[in-house]
């Protein structure tokens, strides 16, 4: 149908024309009336081929064939503006058609098959393209030569890999031909469809592409790079580089495990590729080898796709000390770039380590004045809230320094800043927005403190049932089975409650009173909050339990039903503040108190 409108859209833009053309002069319109006239020709022409165009878009065999009888030439004219027979509409409307894409088939020679669109498409490229296998199987076994058919500089196994369909990719590679020229799995056409199979992460398919044909692994593609540079470029495929998030850990217990699995598979081929790719580009000359390896390296640096990073520098340990056009070898980038995966890889290094630090790039940056730029926003993000950005940027500086030579502390870069300065002006903006965040959440949590204090006050001084006129004793403080632990029940959690929301709010003030200084944001201020978020925590709990004790005592006694009615209203709420705030609270604590991001060596050793 695109087609035809594309020619309706014709008709009238010729009819636009006209009338434009009607205020000009006499000569003018002479001149442009024929091309009109040939333009409304061919619209009409291909308006008259609309029941066949419409036939085929729907697989209604009985009226293409009443058009077919009447016009036997229907089968190989081009019905449409791109030049498209009525073959290219039915294979490209999809599996539904089938039918009609078969008696079409069996109808037509294998040279009409052949024919192409205005783009020099055959019928097999639309079947590529929409991933339409059955109608490639009718295809090629009419004509066993499409397959090898190219247009312009591609194949049909090259369309079906750019738009990801991997059931053609696989039977287009059993039957495209490797013995005829051009070669289709050599040069050009065969580094390009490696590039397009890894970029849709068949894995797989790649790895035996390589496999089939070594010599892929060292080629290069114009705008793409190598292979390994292509790979290096999906790191979520990686297991450094795609932890489950909660979502993909939801679908992974629903699928008990299937989702979980098939993500370790594409781990396993990526590594498994880039292995294969890597040993292939070994067998060069070093030079070659090292201008090969040196992209995807540091491509890998930037991205943290640290498999790549070590699997390269354990096979040619002289990567290591590579360096791009601004002079940032393999650690610098990942500083820059916040990758703590490949920045842990230091650790695995020799003395070494302080030697390849002491880099200095064309700015007269070392490190450490790369450590104290700010990063991207989506590295930034990967925390939530200003004042824990700022936390896992003062730790990521003084990770540098611990690895960084002494003299790189007070170096001046090209415009006399030492990293300390660079780091203080990058993030100045960081600490006063940590500074409100801070603020806001402790002062709505005192708020919400102050409140509980108040409730279990109260609480504790009107005892529930009352006192004993005679003795002020409570009237529930008494022998009398389950009523008396009850009873006791709620003065414990009470009491509890009452003291921990107290102390949360002297956390919350002490936060409000800081005096927000840059090296606060490390450890301070972090730990006022958690503490303060844990007692918060507890005092709501407490309360709950409490209250539910409480209401028990009232109304509940003899009635065990409304105890565990009670108690499952209770959990609402502490529910609630363990869905919205217990995420924020792993975070700060895992930060402020845990092992950190830092120094998580593995057993394999660099240089």
């Amino acid at each position: 149908m695109g087609g035809i409108i594309s020619s309706r859209a014709n008709v009238n833009d010729s009819c636009r024309n006209k009338s434009r053309a009607s205020s000009t002069s006499t000569t003018s319109s002479s001149v442009s009336r024929k091309p009109r006239r040939r333009a409304d020709k061919k619209s009409t022409e291909l308006i008259s081929y609309l029941p066949l165009y419409k036939a085929a878009l729907e697989g209604q065999w009985k009226e293409a064939r009443t058009f077919i009888d009447e016009n036997p030439e229907a089968f190989t004219t081009k019905i449409t503006i791109a030049s498209e027979t009525a073959l290219h509409i039915a294979v490209g409307t999809g599996k539904d058609i089938i039918p009609f894409v078969e008696k079409m088939v069996r109808k037509m020679s294998p040279e009409e098959l052949a024919l192409t669109d205005q783009n020099g498409d055959t019928v097999l490229f639309v079947a590529a393209m929409v991933g339409n296998l059955d109608a490639a199987k009718l295809l090629v076994n009419k004509n066993p030569n499409l397959p090898n058919t190219s247009s312009k500089s591609d194949l049909p196994i090259h369309r079906a890999a750019q738009y990801g369909h991997k059931p053609m990719v696989q039977y287009l590679l059993q039957v495209t031909r490797s013995d005829i020229e051009p070669i289709p799995f050599s040069g050009e056409s065969g580094v390009k469809l490696l590039i397009n199979v890894i970029i849709a992460e068949f894995y797989d398919i790649a790895l035996e592409l390589v496999e089939m044909y070594p010599d892929l692994a060292t080629l290069e593609l114009q705008g793409f790079g190598s292979p390994l540079k292509v790979l290096a470029e999906k790191p979520a495929t990686f297991p450094s580089g795609s932890p489950l998030n909660k979502w993909q850990k939801f679908l992974n217990f629903l699928s008990f495990g299937k989702f979980k699995r098939a993500t370790k598979l594409m781990h396993r081929q990526s590594v498994e590729l880039a292995k294969l790719l890597r040993m292939e580009i070994m067998e060069l000359d070093d030079a070659k080898a090292h201008s090969l390896l040196q992209p995807p390296l540091h491509l890998a640096a930037n991205l943290g796709v640290c498999e790549i990073i070590e699997d390269i520098v354990e096979a040619f340990p002289p990567a290591i000390w590579s360096s791009n056009e601004e002079n940032h070898n393999v650690f610098q980038l990942a500083v820059t770039h916040r990758r703590e995966n490949v920045f842990n890889l230091i650790f695995q290094m020799s003395e070494y380590r302080h030697l390849v630090t002491r880099y200095i790039d064309s700015q007269g940056n070392n490190i450490l004045h790369l450590a104290g730029r700010l990063p991207s926003s989506d590295r930034l993000n990967l925390v939530s809230g200003a004042a824990l950005q700022m936390q896992r940027e003062l730790q990521w500086f003084k990770a540098v320094e611990q690895v960084a030579h002494h003299a790189l502390k007070t170096a001046k870069n090209i415009d006399g800043k030492n990293p300390a300065v660079v780091f203080t002006e990058s993030h100045q903006n960081l600490v006063k927005e940590g500074e409100k965040w801070l603020k806001d959440t402790a002062t709505s949590c005192t708020v919400a403190a102050a409140l509980i204090a108040t409730v279990v006050f109260a609480a504790a001084i009107t005892i529930p049932g009352g006192n004993d006129q005679n003795d002020g004793t409570p009237l529930f403080f008494k022998p009398q089975q389950h009523v008396e632990k009850a009873f006791a029940v709620f003065g414990v959690f009470d009491a509890v409650s009452l003291f921990s929301s107290v102390a949360s709010i002297l956390m919350f003030l002490s936060i409000l009173t800081s005096r927000y200084s840059e090296a606060d944001f490390h450890f301070a201020l972090p730990n006022l909050l958690t503490i303060g978020l844990t007692m918060l925590f507890v005092s709501i709990t407490s309360m709950m339990i409490a209250f539910s004790s409480a209401l028990y005592l009232v109304f509940g006694q003899g009635k065990p039903w409304r105890l565990f009615l009670v108690v499952g209203l209770a959990m609402l709420p502490v529910s609630l503040f363990i869905i919205l705030q217990l995420p924020l609270l792993k975070e700060m604590a895992y930060a402020t108190y845990g092992r950190g991001i830092f120094r998580k060596k593995s057993s394999r050793r660099f240089h």
